[in-house]
């Protein structure tokens, strides 16, 4: 305890008693929190250790955001497709992936990863072997020389949207396609 050295009469008046060193959280629902402590500043930091998201190929999914956004990150996988995923891990509504079960998230990582490699079935295909899957189509439509083909090859709109005052995005893009 610290005590005012004044000269007064009576006895020492005690500015501030330091209280006894015990467990945090008695500490602060008695006195209230009076500094960060070792103990909370290292909680604090494995809190902030804790994952905020995972990767899939080449695409980070956040784990903050319910499933049926976040999973929207991988090509080929939209919202649909993700609600469906979802589902079959049991969630329903706006669940964030960080609030779910680590073998629901181990689940959902294995689903993502299979989807990604899935280069037989397109249909099931998702991330790099949807977009193989997707330019080999386009290819294929330009080799064969039909009317997709060489607007794909012209970089113009393929699905008859109108070209005079619009599609400047389209004829913008790269030779991506």
């Amino acid at each position: 305890a610290v005590s005012s050295g004044g000269g007064g009469g009576g006895g020492a008046r005690v500015l501030c008693e330091m209280p006894a060193l015990s467990s945090r959280r008695e500490r602060v629902r008695k006195e209230g929190l009076i500094a960060l402590t070792a103990d909370y500043v290292r909680q604090r930091s494995e809190k902030l250790a804790v994952e905020t998201q995972f990767r899939v190929q080449n695409y980070t999914v956040p784990l903050h955001r319910p499933a049926e956004f976040s999973l929207s990150a991988v090509y080929g996988f939209g919202r649909q497709r993700a609600k469906r995923l979802a589902a079959e891990v049991g969630l329903h509504g706006a669940y964030p992936l960080n609030r779910m079960r680590e073998s629901q998230r181990s689940y959902i990582r294995r689903a993502l990863a299979a989807a990604c490699v899935n280069y037989d079935d397109p249909a099931q295909a998702a991330g790099a072997a949807l977009q193989k899957e997707v330019s080999l189509n386009i290819k294929r439509l330009k080799e064969i020389r039909c009317y997709r083909g060489i607007r794909h090859e012209l970089r113009l709109p393929s699905r008859g949207q109108r070209t005079k005052g619009n599609a400047r995005t389209r004829r913008r893009m790269g030779p991506l396609n």
